[in-house]
C-alpha cells in the first residue's frame, strides 16, 4: 500500500539554518503536562527508543535476546536496533487530529499556550472530516496499531500473501503490538481496513497528517536503524509480551519531567531535522544510559557462593530434611536450561529458604537477573522479605532493591516498602532513594530485581488487565518461588498451572513448593510447564500420549526439563514420622443456634498440656478465647491463654506472631492454650500437645495435625464451605476413620492424599450405602469444581499455543472483564478500617491524642506518612465497606488532616475507611458506614 498526499508542511524547499530540509512539523506535539513549553512527538519518540536501547543492554539476558533475533530472522545487532526503532513507533498514532485537538479541547493547556494549537488545527492542509477530532472515539493507540502497516510496507517491510491472513502481515503484528502501548491490544484489522484506515477511522485524518506520521517514521528509521534490513519473522506471543512490556517501561522513563528537561534543546527543537535528531539522539542515550542505571533495573545477577556457607547462612543443617534436600540439590548437576522444580518438603521458614537456594541454582543456568517470591497470603510478608533479605547479598550479584509486594491491588504496589541490602547497595546513596521512589510508583513494584508478595500479586500477569504484558516482562527475567502450593482450589490451581505455561515459554524457571501435592494436582502442573516449554521451542502443537509424570518423592523433588520436557525425581531420606492420636468428637448446636465450638474446646483442653485450638473463623475464635479465659479465671485454672488471629492493627499482629512463636516452641505440660486461625495454625511453627480443630480437608488439616501430638477432629452436622469444600471433608474424615487412629507423619500424608483426592479408589472402599452417599456429594463438588475451572479459564488469558497471531485475545475487552470486576471476584480487594480518635477535626491515632493521623498528599509514592497507615489498619471482609464508599467515612471537609481527595486518588488509600472511635462503657466503637464496630481486648469486633 502506497500513501499519496499533497506535500504537507516541511517542503524541500524550505530549508533550516543547518541546511537541511524541514521535513517534520515541530508544532505537533508529544508531551506538555508540566513543561515550559510543548515537546515535540518527535523527540518524544526519539527518547523513548533511547530508553528501551538501555533496557535491552542491560535488562534483558542474553538467551532472551538471542530468541528474539531468532523470531525476527535479524542478527542480534539489527534486532536491537529493530526494536528500538519499534518503541520510538509506539506514539505515532499522537501524529492525529483527534489527539492533537485534545490538547485544543484542555483549557489550561489553551491558556498556557495561547494560538499555539489553533494554527496547527486551522492549517488546511492538516484535514479532518466528521468526528475527526473525537479523541474518545479514536485513542492514539488504535491510531497507532491501524496505520503503521501502511506506513512500514512502504518501508519494505514484507506485506504478505495477497488475500492472506491480515495476522500474517508483519507491519500489522507491529501495529497491534504497539498499539497495545497504554496496556490494551485493539482488534485485529479487517482487510478492507488495513487498505484504507483513514476510510474506517476518521480520527486518524487525512492531508498532511498521513504523510506526517509517514516522514516521522522514515526519519526515526534512518536515525535509528541507519536503514538496516528489515525483519521477515513475527514475534510469537510470549515474545511479543516481553518487547510490549519494555516498550511500556520506556515509555514511561521517557514521559518524566525531569528526563525531558534533562534532554531537551529548545534550538534543535526548531527544526528536528536530520542534524538536530541526530544530537538529539545522543543526548537521548546518555540520559537514559543514567536514567536505566538510576533505576536499579537489570543490574542483578547469580552469584556462585560456596556450598557450606550458604547453607549455613540459609539455617539448613545436614540434621534436617531441609538442610539434606538443599545439600542434594547443590550437589546435583548445575541444569542447562529453565526447568521447574516442584519440592515436597515440610512447611514452614526452613522450607522457604529452601525454595530461595533453589532458585539461585536455577538462576545461574539461565543467567537470571532476580527472584520473585510468592507468598500464600499476607500475613507472611514480613518473614519472607526477612527471608529473602538475609540471603540476598550471598545470592546475588550487582546492584538492586528488595520490593515488598502489596497483594490486594490488580493496579500497582503502593503499599511497597522497600529493603536496601548492603551487599546490593547503589552508590552514591541518593540513587538508592531515586529507584525507591521509581519503583513505588504504581505497576512498578514487580521491576525491581528482588520481589515478595502473595500469589495474587502475581497472577494478574495471566489475567487479561492492563499492563499484563509488564508483569510477564518482569517475571521473564527472575526466578519465581512459590510456597504452599495446595490441590484443593481449582480456581486458584487452574490459573497457578497457566502462569507456570507461560513463564515456561519465556523461558523462565519455576521453584514450587508443597507439602500437601499429589497425583493428578502435580501431574497438573507438570504438564502446564512442559507445554510452555514446548511452546517456547517453537512447537505450537499439542503433545500426544505423553504419559503421567513420576510421583512426587516425600521429601524430593521432580524437575522438569525446560528444554526437552522430561522429568526427573530425586528423594532424600525422610524424617523419622512423628505418631499422631487422632480422635473424632460430634459437635451439635445448642438450643437457640449459638455455636458449639468454646463449649466443647473448654472439654477438650483440661489436663491436655499446651493446645493448639484452630476456630474455622475471627468470630469464633474470639468466642472461644473469651469464654475459655473466663473459666479458667472463675476456676483459677493454671495456664495462659492466648489469642492470635488477622484482626488486630497490622503493628500488634506482629507482636502477636513473635510472642505466640515464642511461647509454643516446644510442646509443654503447662495447660497453656493457642487460639488461632487457619492462616497462623497452618504456617508457624508452633509445636503443641494437642491440636484442636474443625474437620477441614485433608492437606490443610494435615498442615494443623503436623504441630502436636494428639489430633481432636471436631465434626458438625451441617458443614460451610462450597460443595466442592464439604466432599472433600467428608471424604477427609471417611478415610481418616478407615485409616484408623494412629497416623505416622510424614509416612501416611502421600497415600492419604492419593485416597481423598482419587475419587473412584476412595468409593470403592466404601460399603455401599456410604458410597452412595458421598456419590451424591462428590457429583456436586464436581459440578462446583468444573464451574470454578470454567470461570478460572475463561478468566485467564489464553495459553501461549492458543494466541493465534491475533494479540487481542490478552485482553479481550469485549469480555467486560474490567479490573474492578476482576478484582472483586478474585477477592483481590480488600477493605481496612483505621481507628481514629477525633479532638475537634483533628484524627488521633490514640486516645490520648498524643499521635495524629499523618497527613497524606496527593502525588508521590510509599512515604513515611502511608506507611505508618499501614501499620495501624486492620484487613476486614470487603461486603463490610459502605455503599458509598470512601467519601462515606471521610465526607469533605469532616478532618483537617485527612483529606478526602488526597486519599480517594491513591490505589491504596482509597479502600481505607477510617473509623471515629468514642467510648462506651468499657469498650471503644465507631460506626463505618452504618456497620458498628468495636475495639476490645479481642481485636476488632462487629456489634451489629
Amino acid at each position: 500500500m502506497v500513501i499519496s498526499t499533497p506535500a504537507g508542511p516541511g517542503s524541500k524547499s524550505d530549508v533550516c539554518r543547518h541546511g537541511e530540509p524541514r521535513l517534520l512539523d515541530t508544532r505537533l506535539w508529544g508531551k506538555q503536562q508540566g513543561l515550559k513549553l510543548p515537546y515535540p512527538v518527535v523527540c518524544h519518540l526519539v527518547d523513548t527508543a533511547a530508553y528501551f536501547a538501555e533496557l535491552w543492554e542491560s535488562a534483558v539476558g542474553p538467551r532472551m535476546r538471542a530468541r528474539i533475533a531468532l523470531a525476527l530472522r535479524l542478527s542480534e545487532v539489527d534486532a536491537a536496533r529493530e526494536l528500538a526503532f519499534w518503541a520510538a513507533l509506539h506514539d505515532v498514532g499522537k501524529i492525529s487530529p483527534s489527539y492533537q485537538h485534545s490538547l485544543f479541547n484542555d483549557v489550561r493547556a489553551r491558556k498556557k499556550y495561547p494560538g499555539r494549537f489553533e494554527q496547527l488545527l486551522h492549517d488546511g492542509r492538516y484535514r479532518h472530516g466528521r468526528g475527526g477530532t473525537d479523541n474518545g472515539a479514536g485513542p492514539h493507540g488504535l491510531i497507532t496499531h491501524w496505520t503503521l502497516p501502511g506506513i512500514l510496507e512502504q518501508l519494505g517491510y514484507p506485506p504478505g500473501v495477497p488475500h492472506g491472513p491480515v495476522g500474517d502481515v508483519i507491519g500489522h503484528a507491529i501495529g497491534q503490538l504497539l498499539g497495545g502501548h497504554h496496556g490494551v491490544f485493539h482488534p485485529r484489522m479487517e482487510r478492507p481496513q488495513l487498505k484504507h484506515p483513514a476510510t474506517f477511522l476518521p480520527q486518524a485524518g487525512k492531508g498532511a497528517w498521513p504523510e506526517q506520521r509517514l516522514r516521522h517514521v522514515r526519519m526515526v528509521r534512518a536515525l535509528i536503524t541507519n536503514d538496516g534490513p528489515v525483519p521477515t519473522g513475527i514475534l510469537p506471543a510470549e515474545l511479543a509480551v516481553v518487547v510490549l512490556g519494555m516498550v511500556m517501561v520506556a515509555d514511561w522513563m521517557a514521559s518524566e519531567k525531569q528526563s525531558i528537561e534533562a534532554v531537551r534543546c529548545p534550538e534543535d527543537e526548531e527544526c528536528c531535522c536530520r542534524v538536530a535528531l541526530a544530537r538529539h539522539w545522543k543526548r537521548a542515550r546518555e540520559v537514559a544510559r543514567d536514567g536505566v542505571e538510576r533505576q536499579a533495573l537489570g543490574k542483578c545477577g547469580f552469584a556462585t557462593p560456596a556450598a557450606e556457607e550458604l547453607l549455613r547462612a540459609a539455617g539448613l543443617p545436614d540434621g534436617s530434611v531441609h538442610g539434606r534436600l538443599a545439600r542434594r540439590l547443590l550437589t546435583a548437576a548445575e541444569p542447562a536450561h529453565a526447568g521447574m522444580l516442584l519440592v515436597s518438603a515440610p512447611a514452614g521458614a526452613a522450607r522457604r529458604r529452601l525454595g530461595l537456594v533453589a532458585a539461585s541454582k536455577l538462576g545461574r543456568a539461565t543467567g537470571a537477573r532476580g527472584i520473585a517470591l510468592a507468598l500464600p497470603g499476607e500475613l507472611y510478608l514480613d518473614e519472607g522479605s526477612d527471608d529473602l533479605a538475609s540471603l540476598a547479598g550471598m545470592l546475588m550479584d550487582g546492584t538492586g532493591l528488595l520490593a515488598r509486594l502489596h497483594p490486594m491491588s490488580l493496579d500497582g504496589d503502593p503499599e511497597s516498602a522497600f529493603e536496601d541490602i548492603p551487599e546490593l547497595s547503589l552508590d552514591p546513596p541518593h540513587d538508592q532513594a531515586t529507584a525507591q521512589e521509581w519503583l513505588a510508583q504504581p505497576r512498578r513494584g514487580l521491576l525491581a530485581p528482588l520481589g515478595v508478595g502473595v500469589l495474587d500479586q502475581f497472577l494478574p500477569a495471566i489475567l487479561p488487565v492492563p499492563d499484563n504484558a509488564v508483569r510477564l516482562f518482569a517475571l521473564s527475567e527472575k526466578v519465581l518461588v512459590v510456597d504452599d502450593v495446595r490441590p484443593q482450589e481449582p480456581w486458584s490451581h487452574q490459573l497457578l498451572c497457566l502462569l507456570v505455561e507461560w513463564l515456561a515459554a519465556l523461558g523462565t524457571s519455576v521453584v514450587l513448593l508443597t507439602d500437601t501435592l499429589a497425583g493428578a494436582s502435580a501431574d497438573r502442573l507438570v504438564r502446564a510447564y512442559r507445554r510452555g516449554a514446548r511452546a517456547g521451542r517453537g512447537l505450537r502443537g499439542r503433545e500426544e500420549g505423553t504419559p503421567p509424570s513420576e510421583e512426587l518423592p516425600r521429601p524430593g523433588w521432580l524437575y522438569v526439563d525446560g528444554q526437552d520436557g522430561s522429568v526427573t525425581a530425586s528423594a532424600v531420606d525422610a524424617p523419622r514420622s512423628s505418631a499422631l492420636r487422632a480422635s473424632f468428637l460430634a459437635v451439635s448446636p445448642r438450643p437457640g443456634g449459638t455455636g458449639p465450638y468454646a463449649d466443647t474446646v473448654m472439654g477438650r483442653v483440661e489436663d491436655s498440656g499446651s493446645t493448639l485450638v484452630c476456630c474455622g473463623s475471627v468470630e469464633e475464635a474470639q468466642e472461644t478465647f473469651t469464654v475459655l479465659a473466663r473459666h479458667r479465671r472463675r476456676h483459677a485454672i493454671p495456664g495462659e491463654v492466648r489469642l492470635l488471629h488477622e484482626r488486630f492493627p497490622r503493628y500488634r499482629v506482629r507482636e502477636l506472631v513473635a510472642e505466640c512463636t515464642a511461647a509454643h516452641k516446644h510442646p509443654t505440660q503447662d495447660g497453656s492454650v493457642l487460639v488461632t486461625t487457619p492462616p497462623f495454625a497452618e504456617h508457624l511453627p508452633f509445636r503443641v500437645e494437642q491440636v484442636v480443630t474443625p474437620a477441614v480437608p485433608l492437606p490443610s488439616l494435615l498442615a494443623r495435625a503436623s504441630r502436636g501430638r494428639n489430633l481432636t477432629l471436631l465434626e458438625y452436622g451441617e458443614r460451610e464451605g462450597s460443595p466442592m469444600d464439604q466432599a472433600l471433608t467428608q471424604r477427609t474424615v471417611e478415610v481418616l476413620r478407615a485409616h484408623g487412629p494412629r497416623l505416622r507423619l510424614p509416612d501416611d500424608a502421600a497415600q492419604l492424599i492419593r485416597r481423598v483426592y482419587d475419587s473412584d479408589g476412595y468409593l470403592a472402599a466404601l460399603d455401599d450405602v456410604t458410597a452412595a452417599r458421598q456419590r451424591r456429594l462428590a457429583a456436586v463438588a464436581d459440578g462446583h469444581e468444573a464451574r470454578l475451572l470454567h470461570d478460572a479459564r475463561i478468566t485467564g488469558i489464553p495459553s501461549p499455543v492458543n494466541v493465534h497471531d491475533d494479540l487481542y485475545e490478552l485482553t479481550r475487552a469485549e469480555r467486560g472483564l474490567t479490573e474492578k470486576r476482576l478484582a472483586a471476584t478474585m477477592d483481590f480487594e480488600q477493605a481496612y478500617v483505621l481507628f481514629v480518635h477525633l479532638r475537634g477535626k483533628t484524627a488521633f491515632l490514640d486516645p490520648e491524642g498524643k499521635e495524629k493521623v499523618p497527613f497524606v498528599g496527593s502525588k508521590g509514592g510509599r512515604g513515611p506518612a502511608v506507611a505508618a497507615l499501614a501499620r495501624h489498619t486492620i484487613a476486614v471482609p470487603p461486603q463490610w465497606a459502605p455503599e458509598g464508599g470512601i467519601s462515606t467515612q471521610i465526607g469533605r471537609g469532616r478532618f483537617d488532616n485527612i483529606k478526602y481527595r488526597n486519599w480517594v486518588q491513591r490505589t491504596w488509600l482509597n479502600r481505607v475507611y477510617p473509623v471515629v472511635l468514642s467510648r462506651t462503657g468499657d469498650s471503644w466503637t465507631g460506626l463505618l458506614g452504618s456497620v458498628r464496630l468495636g475495639l476490645t481486648d479481642v481485636g476488632l469486633v462487629r456489634l451489629g
